[in-house]
């Protein structure tokens, strides 16, 4: 008897967990059924580029600028600007008291021809008040953004647009019938502020005909054109570790001859197929969003297995002045197109390839034309006008179980 109950005791339990795992399973179906996790991506416009990325080195005919005196110099001229032979590149101060004073009454100047300005309004009927007002909103709102970049000079360089649209608009709508009570006084502090100054300034000119740059970096005197054959891998290398050398406390900048220059980079040879002698190149430098287009001097195949390019140019602005070297991108081919998670592809029952989209709580498959795979993501064609296809921000399924085209997602 004892036997048979042990038999039934075992039976009990066994069937007890056959029970439980019958409910955990449905159970689970159902959780699985009625909470199935769907996400999406919404299907976004994208532009791939494939390129080659390497760190150039600049390479121009350029001059030290040279002070061997006293006092405290002021630069006269932006970086950049072209300068003509015996141009006036910066003023010696006998003390930085001196300066501080000029620079106030440089200032105070600047406003009073701001208000001069507005006062060629005096008469004017209000037709131009709402363009004013505009502008002044504009122009408040490039400050705010310009301290919140912390571009500071950039706010302060505002200022005077500031105030010159103000004194405009309260001309015009009759606030103030003229400014010559403000000029009379800023005029006066300028008489009392250049009663001040000990000594007027001196002049340093420029002997040379050029773009002038207020800093100099030690390669000047030993990258120029001339050198250009002679450069080595090893050499390029140690320019790009070390773009800095000590400059001589007697340089106060520097003279570029020539709006055009050259850049020396090594690429991969495998990655420079593509490139040949005379070819024009489109070239991302630095941060820039524009590529500028690039010439092909000369390729050099390197026992390391790379190329060196010898790459000229003819754009010439601030950016590209002031660093010896840059990060550069060698363009060759800019798609256009929708990216896609790679892990949302399916392959439907016919064997196309293609993706499923959320509309409403119906799931739909949409057949993809595939450029290229780039990681987790792939480029395909913008295909908004074909039935059947993928189209522009749709809602791409990239989480989900059990898809199939027709399906119902339970809400």
């Amino acid at each position: 008897m004892a036997g048979k109950r042990q038999v039934a005791v075992t039976a009990r339990i066994v069937w007890g967990l056959v029970i439980v795992f019958l409910l955990i399973t449905i159970i689970s179906q159902l959780f699985i059924h009625y909470n199935n996790p769907i996400r999406t991506e919404p299907a976004m416009t994208y532009n791939s580029e494939e390129y080659i990325q390497t760190t150039g080195v600049y390479i121009r005919n350029e001059k030290y600028v040279n002070y061997n005196g006293a006092g405290i110099i002021s630069y006269v001229y932006s970086d950049g600007e072209k300068l003509a032979k015996n141009a006036v590149v910066a003023q010696v101060y006998a003390s930085q008291t001196d300066l501080a004073l000029q620079l106030k009454i440089d200032e105070l100047n600047k406003q009073i021809e701001v208000l001069r300005d507005a006062e060629k309004l005096i008469g004017s009927d209000n037709s131009q008040l709402e363009a004013f007002s505009n502008q002044i909103y504009e122009c408040h709102t490039k400050i705010i953004q310009n301290v919140i970049d912390g571009e500071y000079g950039e706010a302060a360089g505002q200022k005077n647009d500031y105030l010159n649209l103000q004194s405009k608009r309260q001309i015009v709508n009759g606030t103030t019938s003229d400014y010559k009570d403000k000029i009379s006084q800023l005029s006066g502090e300028i008489s009392s502020l250049k009663a001040q100054v000990s000594s007027a300034p001196h002049d340093l000119t420029l002997t040379d005909t050029g773009y002038f740059v207020t800093s100099a970096d030690g390669y000047e005197t030993v990258l120029n054109y001339d050198v250009i054959p002679t450069l080595t891998e090893d050499r390029l290398e140690e320019i790009i570790k070390n773009p800095e050398l000590t400059v001589a406390s007697n340089v106060i900048g520097k003279v570029i001859s020539d709006y055009k220059w050259k850049m020396v980079c090594t690429v991969p040879k495998d990655n420079s197929m593509n490139i040949y002698e005379n070819a024009t190149l489109k070239v991302r430098i630095g941060s820039d969003v524009n590529p500028v287009r690039a010439y092909v001097e000369n390729i050099r195949e390197l026992e390391s297995g790379k190329c060196m390019l010898v790459l000229s140019f003819d754009v010439f602005n601030e950016r590209y002045i002031m660093n010896r070297t840059a990060q550069i991108k060698i363009l060759f081919d800019e798609t256009s197109g929708i990216r896609i998670p790679s892990a949302a592809i399916h392959f439907d029952e016919k064997g196309e390839k293609g993706v499923f989209i959320k509309i409403g709580v119906n799931v739909h498959f949409r057949r993809i034309e595939v450029i290229r795979t780039e990681g987790d993501y792939t480029l395909v064609r913008d295909t908004t006008e074909k039935d059947g296809f993928l189209s522009l921000y749709d809602s791409v399924i990239v989480e989900g179980t059990e898809l199939y085209d027709g399906k119902i997602i339970q809400q």
